[in-house]
C-alpha cells in the first residue's frame, strides 16, 4: 500500500476515533449522572396538545443516606418537523425520605398505573410500596402513597 493510501486511512481511523469520542461525550452532558432508572411507554392523547407516550425518572442523591426522587413526564412524541418535548411534569415522590428501584409499570388505554418499591431512607429496614395512576392532561391520582 501507498503512503497516500496509509495516510488516507489513518485520517480516516482518526476522524471515527474524533467522533466517537463526541458522541460519548455529548451523551454524557445529556444525562444527568444521578439518573437510576428510566421507563418509557404507554400512549396518551390530550386534546389540542397532540399525543406521546408516558415517562418516569428515578434520580437518586445523597451519599450516606441515599434517597430518591421520582419525576412522571407526559413526553409529546418527535415529528419531522420538530424534537419530543415534555408537556406536563410532575413529581410523584419528593427526595429525602425513601429510596426506590426501577418503577414497574402498567399500560392501558386509560393512562398508566405506577409501581415503585423501596426503603425508608432513615428506617433501612422499613420496606415502601407505592401507587400512581397517570393520566392525559397532567393527572396523577395517588393510589398508595410511600408511607401508608
Amino acid at each position: 500500500m501507498s503512503i497516500a493510501g496509509r495516510s488516507r486511512i489513518l485520517r480516516q481511523l482518526f476522524g471515527c476515533l474524533v467522533l466517537f469520542t463526541a458522541h460519548e461525550a455529548l451523551a454524557e452532558a445529556l444525562v444527568d449522572p444521578d439518573v437510576t432508572a428510566v421507563v418509557e411507554g404507554g400512549y396518551w392523547r390530550e386534546d389540542g396538545i397532540g399525543e406521546g407516550s408516558y415517562r418516569i425518572i428515578v434520580v437518586n442523591q445523597g451519599f450516606e443516606h441515599v434517597s430518591s426522587r421520582v419525576v412522571a413526564e407526559w413526553k409529546l412524541g418527535s415529528n419531522e418537523k420538530e424534537r419530543a418535548q415534555i408537556v406536563h411534569s410532575l413529581e410523584l415522590v419528593k427526595g429525602g425520605f425513601y429510596s426506590v428501584g426501577a418503577p414497574e409499570i402498567e399500560f392501558s388505554r386509560d393512562g398508566a398505573r405506577v409501581e415503585l418499591e423501596g426503603t425508608a431512607t432513615f428506617s433501612s429496614g422499613t420496606t415502601v410500596v407505592c401507587h400512581f395512576a397517570l393520566a392525559p392532561g397532567g393527572k396523577v391520582a395517588v393510589l398508595k402513597a410511600c408511607g401508608d
